[in-house]
């Protein structure tokens, strides 16, 4: 961790450095010459963002791990259900992007969790501080072993979450997504309960209300 700390901070002088040679590149070109080692003809700004990404910013981002792995191992993920990862942290996030017809199982308390671009995706964790999010993902299933806040579901076709006991009390935000169920437990079973995809909304007299519409059949 001190020497991810290292990093960062090396990073925060690093954008103040890009930022003085951005408005140093505004110079008329002839100004450019040897400008912190920068050739003429090519903007400082740009060159010099192409040396600190084949240096330290490539350092911090093969050293920046997400649930003791590195990003790659969340990312296009095909046919496989033995991915589990049982070493997390507080402070850490997930990002899980492009994985189809994959299981992960998630161990220990996390910040947060992202799914992304995902397809017959299964997710299974234990307790998440923020939130969970899924985007853009179709066949989404997730179960939670703990706790979480809040869990939410944005364009995305098809999304079954289990809850558990203790996430009783987690908020679901969808928008734009499709075929959402949320299934409690009850009597050592699971009740499936629908999220509303379509609403009415009327003016009441002094405010618009809405609320879900109830499918006619």
């Amino acid at each position: 961790m001190a020497e991810m700390q290292g990093l960062m901070e090396r990073l925060e002088r690093v954008v103040g450095r890009l930022e003085s040679l951005s408005a140093e590149s505004h110079r008329p070109p002839g100004d450019c010459e040897g400008l912190n080692g920068v050739s003429r003809g090519v903007a400082p700004s740009v060159e010099a963002f192409d040396k600190l990404m084949n240096s330290m910013v490539a350092e911090f981002l093969q050293k920046s791990r997400i649930l003791a792995g590195d990003v790659e191992t969340h990312e296009y993920q095909e046919d496989r259900h033995d991915l589990v990862i049982s070493e997390t942290e507080l402070k850490q996030v997930a990002y899980i992007f492009s994985c189809n017809k994959s299981t992960l199982q998630m161990k220990g308390k996390i910040n947060s969790i992202t799914i992304d671009n995902c397809k017959k995706f299964g997710l299974v964790f234990d307790n998440v501080v923020g939130i969970v999010e899924v985007i853009n993902s179709k066949d989404i299933q997730m179960q939670v072993m703990g706790k979480v806040p809040t869990i939410s579901i944005n364009k995305t076709e098809g999304c079954h979450i289990y809850l558990s006991e203790e996430a009783l009390d987690c908020e679901i935000v969808s928008a734009k997504s499709s075929e959402m169920n949320v299934l409690i437990p009850q009597d050592g079973d699971y009740r499936e309960f629908p999220v509303p995809e379509q609403f009415k909304t009327a003016w009441d007299g002094s405010k618009l209300v809405t609320e879900p519409a109830e499918i006619m059949g």
